[in-house]
Formats: structure tokens, C-alpha cells, sequence
């Protein structure tokens, strides 16, 4: 099957988790191909080594197996972490986002957009103490916007949304 710009399918929503498991910021999963996982497409294939034109062919899609293979090979050669504190840089950004529940800490509501970034819409308020997972279709949890400000991935009430991954705002509650 080949999927291009345009389509929206339960395919293009595999892709998407595919490339999100290979590190790239696809955004939110489930939306049609756009110019943006257009975009992340063409990079995959310059980094393989294959003709670039954005379009998702049998070879392609080996080439995504495959690494995902190598990846978890890998992931599964190595031992299992001990669970560390948080990590936070100075301006109180957190670093990773693997802990199994989260919690509102500021004082006002907090927005919870459609994207990671503040030029996307929010689509909900979370109150304070409101308590949220990280979204199971992520497999990186946070993603960053234009600007390098990290975001976290959560689900809540069965959608997926972004909120920002700031100790000002949100503190891990759980770890994995």
C-alpha cells in the first residue's frame, strides 16, 4: 500500500506511530497526511539513504520495520533502568516524561492544546490537583515545539493532548 499527502487512513495513523517511535515529533496521531509528516517522511528517506519524495512505498516501508526492529533490539539488549528523581533544567522545563500519572500543581487552570506549542488551539482547561497518564499511543511522551520547550503527551478523558512539561505547572506523581 502506498500513502501519500492527503490521505487519512488507519495506515497513516501507524506511520505516524512508527515515526513517533523512531524519535520524530509528528505531532498528534490519528490526522491525515499532511505537509508535516510530508515533511518528516523525506527526512526518514535522506536518512536511509533512499530517493526522497515524501511518499510512503514498499520500500519505505521496510526500511521503517527495520529500524524499528533495530531499535528494539537494542532497547531490549539493555537492562531496565532504576527509576530516577525528575530531571529539570534551570527554567524548570522537565527533561523526560516517563512517570505512569502526573498532576496539575499551579494554581489556575491549565491548558491542555492540540498540538505542542501555544500556536495551537486549546482544546481544554485541566483544573488544579486534576491527575493525568501520558498518552499509551506515544512512545516519547514529550515532544517540543518551535522554540525547544518541552511538552507532554497526555491522555485525558480519551483523547490526546499536550500539555507543558514545566514544574511551574505539572509534577510527576508516579514513577514507571
Amino acid at each position: 500500500m502506498v500513502l501519500k499527502s492527503g490521505q487519512s487512513t488507519h495506515q497513516v495513523k501507524n506511520l505516524q506511530q512508527q515515526l513517533e517511535r523512531l524519535g520524530y515529533s509528528v505531532g498528534r496521531l490519528g490526522l491525515p497526511f499532511n505537509t508535516q509528516l510530508e515533511n518528516i517522511v523525506k527526512a526518514f528517506q535522506a536518512e536511509q539513504g533512499l530517493p526522497v519524495d515524501g511518499v510512503v512505498g514498499e520500500i519505505t516501508q521496510l526500511k521503517l520495520q527495520q529500524a524499528i526492529a533495530e531499535l528494539e533490539l537494542l532497547a531490549n539488549s539493555q537492562k531496565s533502568p532504576i527509576p530516577q528523581p525528575p530531571q529539570i533544567n534551570n527554567s524548570g522545563d522537565f527533561l523526560q516524561g516517563n512517570w505512569l500519572e502526573w498532576r496539575v500543581i499551579t494554581t489556575k487552570k491549565l491548558n491542555a492544546r492540540s498540538g505542542p506549542g501555544f500556536e495551537y488551539k486549546i482544546d481544554l482547561r485541566l483544573t488544579p490537583e486534576t491527575t493525568f497518564s501520558p498518552h499509551p499511543d506515544y512512545y516519547y511522551p514529550l515532544k517540543f515545539d518551535q522554540v525547544g520547550k518541552p511538552w507532554l503527551v497526555i491522555s485525558y478523558q480519551g483523547g490526546a493532548f499536550f500539555v507543558r512539561a514545566n514544574s511551574k505547572f505539572i509534577e510527576p506523581v508516579t514513577s514507571c
